[in-house]
């Protein structure tokens, strides 16, 4: 096996053959290192996105980013840790509320792209956690506040998910804890995750349907978060998609919760799964196409004045974009081959 590093060429390649499903010794043959070498790499690139939490190696793929990895193994060996690791100094202070009061930045940003500067990310959270920063709170990150819970111990996270929600009858049978291995690991085609953009302007927001093995992404425009017109939403998805909707995963949403959404699914025969409260990293792929759709749409946008022409247009380009996990091809064309795939195998079986 090779001895030198990984290169950034390498991170793209181990991403993308993750997500198409290939194994840690598969990959490992391939890039030319032991399989000892992939898994670390996949374990320090991602111990920080739950801040410390062991991750079960299935869970640690499919969260592992290329570019991040990269990002984490070039600061990790520039670094000279100048400053004492922990402490909170008014240079410290200075730096973290400049970057994210002025320049909007999160405090992984802030740690990674900050040359010498010593303390982790849990520590950040830390600090603005308990109010150790004159003039800075929750409510100035980016996520206001909610990403704050995974900053927690172990035991005080684990607590979330035992919240009212979680004795719901709804939650309990359809819980993502049950969903299925092929879907995790996106071996299948067909499976959607849900999420819902907001515009503080109006009542109106944009249902977002994301594909999790090919990251094709549809959109639809909604009056409001009134469970009917969700559910209408979600049927006229189904309708215009059919055949191609084997589940769907969103989050614990009232509106997506109702009587009359769970309806939409059981017609269409739709599996559908809730993720955990507080757990945005379930639906990483929804969550990931909403920060991208924010570059056409940025917030403040009142999405009543928004025409279908518009984000029709928007949609269009993303779907187009070409995507380092396609091989730089992109979402479309690889959507409408795993499109081909399924209707060849139809052909077959009838």
């Amino acid at each position: 096996m090779s001895c030198h590093h990984l290169t950034l060429a390498d991170r793209v390649k181990l991403e993308t053959w993750i997500g198409e499903g290939h194994t840690l010794s598969q990959i490992a043959t391939r890039l030319g290192f032991a399989r000892s070498t992939i898994t670390r790499e996949i374990q320090r690139a991602t111990k920080n996105r739950r801040f410390g939490m062991s991750l079960s190696s299935c869970h640690a793929k499919r969260m592992y980013r290329a570019l991040e990895a990269h990002q984490l193994a070039e600061y990790k060996k520039h670094s000279k840790l100048t400053m004492s690791p922990r402490k909170l100094s008014n240079h410290r202070k200075s730096i973290i509320k400049k970057r994210i009061l002025e320049d909007k930045w999160s405090p992984e940003q802030i740690v990674y792209c900050s040359r010498n500067f010593g303390v982790s990310v849990h520590s950040i959270y830390n600090w603005i956690n308990r109010n150790q920063i004159e003039g800075l709170s929750n409510k100035n990150l980016r996520l206001k506040g909610k990403r704050y819970k995974r900053a927690l111990s172990k035991k005080a996270y684990q607590s979330l998910h035992l919240s009212k929600s979680d004795q719901r009858t709804v939650i309990q049978r359809h819980t993502i804890e049950k969903r299925p291995e092929a879907i995790n690991n996106r071996r299948t085609f067909g499976h959607w995750e849900l999420d819902g953009v907001e515009s503080m302007q109006s009542s109106h927001l944009l249902l977002t349907f994301v594909e999790r093995k090919t990251r094709y992404a549809e959109v639809v425009l909604v009056k409001s978060k009134h469970a009917y017109n969700i559910a209408d939403a979600i049927e006229e998805f189904c309708q215009k998609y059919s055949g191609t909707v084997k589940s769907i995963t969103c989050d614990r949403g009232s509106e997506f919760i109702s009587v009359m959404t769970q309806e939409v699914f059981i017609r269409h025969k739709i599996k559908y799964y809730y993720a955990h409260a507080y757990s945005p990293y379930e639906r990483g792929t929804n969550e990931n196409f909403n920060r991208t759709l924010r570059e056409y749409f940025p917030k403040k946008t009142n999405f009543g004045h928004v025409k279908p022409s518009e984000l029709k247009k928007a949609l269009l380009s993303i779907n187009t974009r070409p995507m380092a996990l396609h091989g730089f091809k992109t979402r479309l064309s690889a959507f409408k081959r795993h499109l081909s795939y399924q209707k060849l195998q139809l052909s077959w079986i009838t």
